[in-house]
């Protein structure tokens, strides 16, 4: 790219402040000083990642939460069309699920205009306004009265939704090492396993409200309050890249650009480079990050937008339904901790960790598909087993970013694989309204389907990378003895850049 088009984000100085940086610059720094960078990054931006990210996971599945409380059926969203033999009814679930799925259109439409918007503007200020009308919106789901309120507003909260998961997957690659970013990613991914875990209890109390308002309603309302007032903390305390954050000294800032530079994974502009947009639709990796993601999202969305009719049809009550989804949140954050951590213990771990994740859940949607009925411990042991897969999900998610050089093409690939998410997760509640409650047959089949071809993937990438790795070594020489030809103001990819090797 020409550098005289190409804006990289530092700081204007004038002579004696430019001296007095490279000066800094060519200061050595120990790894203790190292890792008491990290350890400031870890307990400065991560918080506030976790804590966006969960709010952004409960406000999109309060819907299901509130079906316990009469909300399909205050919106007409569910309705009886017939009865088996033993007198069970037999629900039609096609408009819940259509409000279900609507949030991911509405996702869909605004992944990619919000990574360009956080390519041109400061990360932390698209992010904060972002989640500021996000809550807005939740809070207006009090006011609907129909079938078309839930879905207008629906598709509009997903569009603002779509601003975290993307620019979160690029803002990690700007402070943490390739070998940290599984781990860091894991911290703020599980946080869609924290908020099943945590929610039915929160949205229980929220229930047993009593007032003139509809019993679902304060969900929304308090839950969009606290929202958009988490919007303020995140404008004034979430930083951009370290180029230009207040929140570092010029020391902690040398540290940092360091390990991005070590990194070979480009710079950070605000320039968008047409050249790597359209290479990443080229490249191999895209589509499989972007399949396996689709693949995952399928189970996870069903299960997150059916999970509690479906436990509910197995037998327990309103309330037992509600509660039994905090185990299964719980084992999601769990399994996304245990492969982060596992991969960051053992390299060459990842692909790995996906393949075994998703085999644990296929043998989940197993047991839901021919278990027999009459048994809810082992139905709903089926679906404890399903809610691994979200691990397989979020190792993907990492992947998008460690494996994956030049900023345009790190956020076209971020943007693209959740494209993939906002696919799965349409599918997913699709295929359970598609056949009648509450045995759901085919959405466990499609489950199934999906997570062998997550198996599939991930071996066909885990040996394509391995050898790519060997033909750049045999090639060129291996990675251990390069001493960083590159300058980071390049923003090579990882095709254009032979020193880069690919994370396994």
């Amino acid at each position: 790219m020409d550098d005289s088009i190409r804006h990289i984000e530092k700081p204007d100085l004038d002579e004696m402040e430019r001296s007095e940086e490279i000066e800094k610059n060519t200061a050595p720094f120990t790894p203790q000083d190292e890792k008491k960078l990290v350890r400031k990054l870890d307990f400065w931006i991560i918080p506030l990642m976790m804590v966006t990210y969960f709010l952004q996971s409960y406000d999109k599945g309060i819907m299901s939460a509130a079906t316990q409380f009469g909300f399909e059926t205050d919106l007409n969203l569910e309705y009886v069309v017939g009865y088996e033999a033993d007198g069970t009814a037999e629900t039609n679930s096609s408009r819940y699920s259509n409000a279900s799925m609507i949030f991911y259109v509405g996702y869909l439409i605004g992944t990619y205009p919000m990574m360009y918007l956080a390519q041109h503007f400061p990360v932390s200020r698209v992010i904060a306004v972002a989640v500021f009308i996000w809550g807005i919106i939740l809070m207006s789901t009090a006011g609907c009265k129909n079938y078309a309120g839930i879905m207008v507003v629906r598709l509009f909260l997903g569009m603002f939704e779509s601003a975290v998961a993307p620019t979160f997957t690029v803002l990690i690659t700007f402070w943490w090492t390739r070998e940290e970013q599984a781990l860091r990613t894991g911290l703020w991914y599980c946080c869609v396993g924290l908020a099943t875990t945590i929610g039915p209890f929160l949205n229980y109390a929220l229930g047993q409200i009593n007032g003139p308002l509809r019993t679902w309603e304060p969900m929304f309302l308090v839950l969009g309050g606290v929202t958009t007032a988490w919007a303020v903390v995140l404008f004034f305390l979430l930083p951009d890249g370290p180029y230009t954050t207040k929140g570092l000294n010029e020391f902690e800032r040398q540290i940092a650009i360091s390990r991005l530079e070590r990194n070979q994974a480009g710079t950070i502009t605000r320039e968008f480079d047409r050249a790597q947009f359209f290479e990443t639709f080229r490249d191999f990796k895209t589509y499989s990050c972007f399949l396996i993601i689709l693949l995952t999202g399928v189970p996870s969305g069903a299960i997150g937008t059916f999970g509690t009719i479906v436990i509910n049809g197995f037998g327990y009550d309103h309330f037992d339904s509600l509660a039994l989804t905090s185990p299964i949140g719980a084992l999601t954050a769990l399994s996304i901790l245990i492969v982060g951590y596992v991969t960051r213990k053992f390299s060459g771990t990842r692909y790995l960790c996906i393949i075994v994740c998703a085999l644990i859940s296929i043998a989940g949607t197993l047991i839901c598909w021919f278990g027999p009925r009459d048994n809810k411990a082992l139905l709903f042991a089926g679906i404890f087993l399903i809610a691994v897969q979200v691990a397989s999900g979020g190792i993907a998610v990492s992947l998008a970013a460690s494996n994956i050089a030049g900023h345009t093409k790190k956020a076209t690939t971020s943007a693209s694989t959740f494209v993939g998410y906002c696919i799965g997760n349409i599918i997913g509640p699709l295929i359970f309204g598609a056949s009648p409650g509450p045995i759901y047959r085919s959405g466990f089949i499609g489950s199934f389907v999906c997570l062998c071809g997550v198996v599939v993937t991930g071996a066909i990438t885990w040996i394509y990378l391995r050898w790519e790795n060997a033909r750049r070594d045999k090639r060129c020489r291996p990675a251990s003895e390069y001493q960083h030809q590159h300058s980071i103001d390049e923003n090579l990819t990882d095709l254009q850049n032979e020193e880069f090797r690919y994370v396994l």
